[in-house]
């Protein structure tokens, strides 16, 4: 009892007492926690397996990571899930490919009685114990305010042509995003989105459904792309066609090419996530869970506006480079 408290009480506040880690480490070293992500190849997700590595050095159980070579290969990562589910882990860390295509291994996970943490994008199915993400619906409303300041910043009003970039289909976060901008934008009625492009998310297929915008849309005052690689091929069109300062681009996410991009005032806005915080809490959340701890059915982690004025500012260094992150006490936006 004493120590599903001790996890209860870590897990929640995702901050540790030093003076109890070996002891933990001793009690935890047979525990195996699978850290399955949508792709190992993106610098999203190598952050995600950034924070879980930290957890689970500090808690001092065992981790996977795993993930398929491309965000396009849901099945891969159901092959893997199913995979994971035969060898019986103590727990499981997963963010859902695809909504549909995810459900049913997840569900068959926790009929096992593997509990499982999905992070960043959900499933359609609510057997797990927590989803642990950012409010893709609030990033997405954020993301259209800012492209309504930038426009007027830059033109003296809020009127205009949007076009906006979507990574991949099915994928239940970035729906959210989308839903969230063009609901939001709605708010600013002079702004009218002209175009949609749905990519295969890959950069260089942002690259050229950016340039072909432009070129179609002349006078676009603004884009939209909702992750990072559609961030990186928008940004690199506007580089390219000397457009960065006159069209303005708000982008999801924290590749290095889109950080550069914002130093240089191509990129507009970035909204960013804690994709570090994710892959920490999660393998705490899913140690805890494994010890019968009940958690919230979901729990924010959050997100932020970075610009060029604040890029370097204490509270925005750590989301970008996660060998800065200090940790703190956390339980999600209240």
């Amino acid at each position: 009892m004493k120590k599903v408290l001790l996890i209860a009480a870590a897990a929640l506040g995702c901050t540790l007492v030093q003076a109890g880690d070996q002891v933990r480490a001793q009690e935890f070293s047979n525990v195996k926690i699978d850290v399955i992500v949508k792709a190992t190849t993106s610098q999203y997700w190598a952050t995600v397996f950034d924070g879980a590595r930290a957890a689970a050095k500090t808690l001092g159980v065992q981790i996977a990571t795993l993930g398929a070579a491309s965000e396009l290969d849901a099945a891969g990562e159901v092959s893997i899930m199913e995979n994971a589910i035969s060898a019986r882990p103590s727990g499981i860390v997963i963010a859902a490919t695809n909504a549909q295509a995810l459900a049913e291994p997840i569900a068959a996970a926790t009929k096992a009685g593997i509990p499982v943490i999905v992070i960043d994008s959900n499933a359609n199915t609510d057997q797990y114990v927590t989803f642990l993400a950012t409010n893709n619906e609030t990033g997405g409303q954020k993301a259209a305010d800012e492209m309504a300041r930038c426009v007027k910043a830059r033109t003296g009003g809020d009127t205009g042509k949007v076009a906006y970039l979507t990574a991949l289909a099915g994928a239940q976060s970035l729906n959210d995003r989308d839903k969230g901008f063009v609901e939001e934008l709605k708010k600013y009625p002079g702004l009218t989105i002209v175009e949609h492009r749905v990519g295969n998310n890959m950069a260089d297929r942002a690259l050229s459904d950016s340039e072909d915008l432009l070129t179609r849309h002349p006078d676009l005052v603004g884009m939209f792309a909702d992750n990072e690689l559609e961030g990186d091929g928008a940004g690199t069109a506007l580089s390219e066609k000397g457009l960065g300062g006159k069209v303005c681009l708000v982008a999801f996410d924290t590749s290095d090419t889109e950080i550069k991009f914002v130093r240089n005032g191509i990129i507009d806005a970035l909204i960013v996530q804690n994709p570090y915080m994710m892959g920490y809490a999660g393998v705490w959340y899913a140690l805890a869970a494994a010890h019968g701890v009940v958690f919230p059915k979901y729990v924010d982690t959050g997100v932020s506006v970075v610009t060029k004025e604040n890029i370097d500012s204490p509270q925005m260094v750590g989301l970008l480079d996660p060998s800065k992150y200090v940790m703190t006490p956390f339980l999600g936006v209240q």
